[in-house]
């Protein structure tokens, strides 16, 4: 891929990074008003603010569900497995308030605690496909492969809303198989996302698959 063109690289990155922060958004979109918000409940027990937290980043109030999130990490009573869903959670707040790459420490912090955690996987993956560097891409690969114990034959469910389809997690690693020059196994996550994709008219799975079919 780096002897491609350089602009088309820069393109599918463009695109994976939005479809991280939202499709067609910015980074720094947040619900402000909090009316859906538990931050005035009382919330005894990791689990609780935790679930809590993601109903608040459900609602788009991404810097109180970060507030959240930080309960959980400073509770000092959080299990392993609490932990690995709060750094999860802070890190797709930092990605929705401030960008892709803003995210990559928490989900790191978030697989430490339990490398299964799945939107940690999905969101370091494409943090790291964004940057587009050919060793975090090289990285990524790795990160997608082991959201099942079948290098790429995983199913991702978006539970908390961080706006990421198992379609488009599929896109994600056709993508950087790409780049690594593997078209065998390119073309076959390409063709998963595009069956999986019901609208695939416009979607960023379709932007992406246009753009791999264009390049010979």
């Amino acid at each position: 891929m780096e002897k491609r063109n350089p602009l088309i690289k820069t393109l599918l990155c463009m695109i994976l990074g939005l479809l991280m922060i939202g499709c067609g958004a910015a980074p720094g979109g947040d619900s402000l008003d909090g009316a859906n918000s538990d931050l005035g409940l009382p919330l005894s027990g990791a689990a609780e603010k935790n679930a809590a937290a993601w109903n608040t980043f459900g609602d788009s109030s991404y810097s109180a569900a970060k507030t959240l999130f930080n309960q959980t990490i400073g509770s000092g009573d959080a299990t392993a497995h609490d932990l690995s869903e709060a750094y999860a959670g802070r890190g797709w707040a930092e990605v929705k308030l401030n960008g892709s790459s803003h995210g990559i420490s928490d989900f790191r912090l978030a697989l430490e605690k339990n490398s299964a955690q799945p939107e940690a996987r999905v969101g370091l993956a494409g943090a790291l496909i964004s940057k587009g560097e050919r060793s975090d891409i090289d990285e990524a690969v790795t990160v997608l492969e082991g959201l099942s114990s079948s290098a790429g034959s995983f199913s991702f469910i978006d539970r908390y809303n961080v706006g990421v389809t198992n379609a488009e997690a599929h896109a994600m690693l056709a993508y950087a198989y790409f780049v690594q020059g593997n078209r065998a196994k390119s073309d076959e996550q390409i063709s998963i996302a595009r069956d999986l994709d019901s609208q695939f008219t416009g979607t960023p799975v379709d932007q992406i698959d246009e753009i791999l079919s264009f390049i010979p």
